[in-house]
């Protein structure tokens, strides 16, 4: 029963990383010291033994993210800044676990890396919602490569292109029928392209993981280091803010140092 609970609450910490733009999953994922299980059993999902451990994941996912989605939309609409400091606690508390695993010597990818991403959350794309399969389809593949390859914070794009209202909107309503079946022509694209981009980005990330481990790790910590940038750019600043958004990152630095501890 430890177990089961122990996976549960995992998956639950996973989920709250899928919601929060600029926070991955997988990177909170590999803070718990699961990441490359999940992806191992993922790679061999038809092993019972693997088929009831990311049962167990994928469960305190779905509750993390039904019950926690519109708490953090209440959030990020009425405390963003302050959310915001918190996850970038969060993320920080997480670099350790996956610094261990680069190298000096391909830093430069992880500065790289850093680079686009940085670029990325430059570029003045209009943040209104789009409309259309094309941006549904887009919306769902981000969403599976985002949860699936550590660092790419698929909320952080999501918001970039548009969608990442929409986005939530369909995690926050996952279990009414009525909400699926009335938008339909939304829930199918984006469900496809999550299947798409599942199937990829699996192949991809075991390949890398088995002949690039530590190449994969370097270009990691520059994607997490430059989703901390995309995070905290639309911060509204005063001394206020900054004063209270410190003291929650040092609360939430400490509380995921504690939680990967007891893990």
């Amino acid at each position: 029963m430890k177990s089961i609970l122990k996976d549960i609450l995992i998956g639950i910490i996973i989920g709250a990383g899928k919601i929060i733009p600029g926070v991955s999953g997988s990177v909170l994922a590999i803070t718990l010291g699961v990441y490359e299980r999940i992806i191992y059993s993922i790679n061999n999902i038809f092993n019972y033994k693997n088929i009831y451990y990311l049962s167990k994941i994928g469960f305190g996912i779905i509750i993390s993210i039904v019950f926690l989605s519109k708490i953090i939309i209440y959030l990020l609409s009425n405390y963003y800044t302050y959310t915001i400091f918190v996850f970038v606690g969060l993320i920080l508390g997480s670099i350790k676990s996956i610094a261990t695993n680069t190298s000096f010597k391909y830093s430069y990818l992880t500065i790289l890396s850093f680079i686009i991403i940085v670029i990325l959350g430059l570029i003045n794309i209009n943040s209104n919602n789009h409309n259309g399969i094309f941006y549904y389809l887009l919306s769902g593949f981000i969403e599976s490569v985002s949860s699936i390859i550590p660092g790419i914070s698929g909320t952080a794009l999501l918001m970039l292109i548009g969608t990442y209202n929409m986005v939530i909107d369909i995690f926050s309503n996952i279990v009414s029928i009525k909400y699926l079946v009335s938008n339909i022509n939304i829930v199918i694209p984006f469900i496809i392209g999550i299947s798409v981009g599942l199937v990829i980005s699996i192949k991809v990330i075991g390949y890398l993981f088995s002949k690039y481990k530590t190449i994969t790790y370097n270009i990691i910590l520059g994607l997490l280091l430059g989703s901390i940038f995309i995070m905290l750019k639309k911060c509204n600043y005063n001394v206020f803010n900054i004063l209270i958004g410190i003291i929650l990152l040092i609360i939430s630095y400490i509380g995921i140092k504690k939680v990967n501890h007891f893990f």
